[in-house]
């Protein structure tokens, strides 16, 4: 490894290029920082000759590697038009949002905070992402999170909050967060503000039908929760009947 050490960074980056190998950046210090650095035509390249001979959605497997980003995927996207490649579908990855958790610096969500740009960039790429890949994982997180803006965004992209057994909806409701279940159920163009608060507006305003259907377990949850207004708006605007163990739960 001394030896291997004592080469220039570009005979490197050669040697990396044929080998291909997840391990070499690992093996040293200096190995890491000299990859890391690399340029990202660099980082394009690598991820590309990876990514090239496996099966799949070809840009799905691009956008795992944490390398990737807008710069690098520019360059692979060049890079593909030299070569046959599986159409321009992308499953979004878990990565983009895994990092994501409720702000604790005051501060509100918006729409330059990551990965919205990030995904704004593959749409403008002209690639056709699936923002329902792994079960509504990114939904659920910016549900959890309070990320409104990448809510908003992921629904209106057809994100589907009844994956999961409503996960997402189930998560807002043990938040206690009537808006946020609104906007998950609800197929409006409600006003984002103040969603973070319990709304005061209970009157019925149905443009289209729901996105999901609501369900006697939503209820029974918004019981146990204590969140009497998601209560009040499950049984009064949305009809839903409790089950006997829900009235029990109700006395």
């Amino acid at each position: 490894m001394p030896t291997l050490e004592l080469l220039p960074v570009e005979l490197l980056y050669e040697i990396q290029l044929f080998a291909l190998s997840e391990h070499l950046p690992l093996t040293s210090h200096k190995f890491h920082q000299i990859f890391k650095s690399a340029p990202s035509s660099y980082h394009a390249e690598y991820i590309f000759l990876r990514t090239l001979s496996k099966p799949g959605y070809f840009f799905s497997r691009v956008l795992r590697y944490p390398l990737c980003s807008i710069p690098v995927l520019r360059f692979i996207k060049d890079l593909a038009k030299k070569h046959p490649v599986s159409t321009f579908h992308a499953e979004l990855p878990k990565r983009l949002y895994s990092r994501l958790s409720p702000r604790k610096d005051g501060l509100h969500w918006n729409e330059q905070d990551h990965p919205l740009p990030f995904i704004n960039e593959l749409l403008d790429m002209g690639l056709t992402i699936n923002v329902n890949s792994d079960g509504g994982y990114g939904l659920v997180k910016a549900v959890q999170s309070g990320f409104v803006p990448l809510v908003r965004f992921l629904l209106d992209k057809d994100a589907s909050p009844g994956y999961k057994d409503d996960l997402a909806i189930r998560v807002a409701i043990r938040q206690k967060n009537l808006p946020m279940v609104k906007l998950l159920i609800e197929r409006s163009d409600r006003d984002s503000a103040g969603l973070k608060g319990k709304s005061k507006n209970h009157h019925k305003k149905r443009k289209l039908g729901d996105r999901v259907m609501v369900t006697k377990d939503m209820l029974k949850i918004a019981v146990k929760c204590n969140a009497q207004d998601i209560v009040d708006y499950l049984m009064n605007e949305k009809g839903c009947v409790p089950d006997m163990q829900t009235l029990y739960l109700m006395r």
